[in-house]
């Protein structure tokens, strides 16, 4: 009985009109083809596998995943799959099946590590911060100067200093909720790093 791992393949296309990532997972490597380019990963030649939060300005649950092999060639994809111009669509369960399996069949040697590389992750942290306390600190100032809040024009630098600070907060939030860096193992990966189940289809 033939005993050997399933094949799994993932395709997504990383930027409007680029050239379709096409993924392949056997039991010995991981196959990447774009375009004319081909390369070949055997799962034993894997030395580093990051998994992260990955939002972009035209979706919030974006996820992705860095694959390094020891001669330094790589491979990124994510669960974001762009049709045209303007639409796009998560292939949300197709990407947790791959990259959940792409961890268990990597070698035992290779480093499986969840959210954002560690200086990454604190230089957003500072400058996410600081870009909050400004946008909340100019809100006030045009509230609280002398004469501010009887203007139009300092209520409505003010709303917008609101509604951007409040926006940035909720990312910065769960940015920082997701992505702090730390290992995993195999058959373990963080749920903060996968796409959220999407909730069962009720029955008529």
């Amino acid at each position: 009985m033939d005993r050997s791992p399933t094949t799994l393949r993932y395709s997504h296309r990383a930027k409007p009109f680029s050239s379709e990532l096409e993924l392949e997972l056997t039991g010995r490597e991981l196959i990447a083809v774009k375009g004319r380019s081909r390369q070949v990963f055997p799962l034993g030649g894997i030395e580093h596998i990051r998994l992260e939060y990955s939002p972009r300005n035209v979706a919030r649950l974006v996820f992705r995943c860095i694959v390094r092999a020891t001669d330094g060639r790589s491979v990124t994809f994510d669960n974001l799959n762009w049709l045209s111009l303007i639409q796009t669509e998560r292939r949300d369960a197709d990407y947790t099946a791959f990259v959940t399996a792409l961890a268990e069949r990597a070698a035992p040697t290779a480093r499986r590590e969840a959210g954002a590389a560690p200086i990454r992750f604190h230089l957003v942290q500072i400058i996410g911060w600081l870009t909050i306390a400004l946008l909340f600190g100019s809100a006030g100032y045009f509230l609280l100067r002398p004469g501010g809040f009887g203007t139009f024009v300092s209520r409505v630098y003010a709303v917008i200093g609101v509604i951007f600070g409040g926006y940035l907060t909720i990312w910065h939030l769960e940015f920082m909720k997701r992505n702090p860096p730390r290992p995993f193992t195999a058959g373990a990966v963080p749920a903060e790093v996968l796409p959220p189940e999407a909730p069962p289809v009720p029955r008529a």
